[in-house]
């Protein structure tokens, strides 16, 4: 059978997913970004939700189901890449060090990114560039036959920061496995990452949508810290209504 990795720019794109291949969610700029690395720094799960009502509405039946949760859950996110009235936590991924995470549960909503996640099927994945060759590691260990990259975009338009690390998990994949037959859009932002991965990965993200944004709301050490490539070594996994980082039996 021939293995396959598509590159699908936004959710709304994406059509039906094989149940038994890995999708892989990106928001470079800056869920997958940070939920990696509030994982990566302790936290117990992370579960991600479409919008801020169904945030509020989740803390309130686990603490209804649950009282001595109480202190144990951080609300997080963003909304126009700003914090969210009554949550605790922004986007930033500085903000999730581990005196702050460590040992609680997130309920995390962003404009874009968990609609991306929630999105996806099969064994499901995130990917930033802090853990890119962890995440490529992973599924190349798992020997998927499918591979359906899914990039959140910004407000229904495609961004360059998601489609360059699509890009980068292509190219990796490909060079460490022949045989993979690629859709158009894999084939482009492959091209596209081999083009620009020369420059530094800071300045391509400053100069993508994202990056502007985040530029203009004077939140610049975002980009910083979502362009150290392979600072990390773990990949999340969301499974059952909840991210982790991926468990022992994650093949299975």
């Amino acid at each position: 059978m021939t293995k396959t990795i598509d590159v699908y720019p936004l959710p709304s794109l994406v059509d039906e997913l094989p149940d038994s291949g890995v999708c892989v969610a990106i928001d470079v700029l800056r869920a997958t970004t940070t939920i990696t690395t509030a994982l990566a720094n302790g936290a117990l799960r992370v579960l991600p939700f479409e919008t801020v009502e169904e945030t509020f509405a989740a803390k309130r039946a686990i603490l209804a189901a649950r009282p001595e949760e109480e202190g144990k859950i951080l609300l997080g996110g963003e909304r126009g890449g700003l914090p969210i009235d009554g949550f605790d936590l922004g986007n930033s991924p500085d903000l999730y060090a581990r005196e702050e995470i460590e040992g609680k549960t997130l309920l995390f909503t962003t404009t874009n990114g968990t609609k991306a996640i929630l999105r996806a099927r099969g064994k499901r994945l995130l990917a930033s560039f802090l853990n890119v060759d962890a995440v490529v590691k992973r599924i190349l260990d798992a020997d998927f036959d499918s591979v359906s990259i899914i990039c959140a975009g910004t407000n229904g338009q495609y961004t360059q920061e998601d489609l360059l690390l699509a890009g980068c998990l292509v190219d990796k994949l490909t060079l460490s496995r022949e045989g993979y037959a690629l859709n158009v859009q894999a084939e482009v932002s492959r091209e596209d990452w081999r083009t620009n991965r020369s420059r530094p990965l800071a300045e391509l993200l400053r100069e993508s949508t994202g990056g502007q944004n985040l530029s203009r709301l004077k939140l610049g050490k975002d980009i910083i810290d979502a362009a150290r490539m392979n600072a990390l070594d773990v990949v999340a996994e969301y499974r059952l209504g909840e991210i982790r980082l991926d468990s022992s039996d994650w093949k299975n």
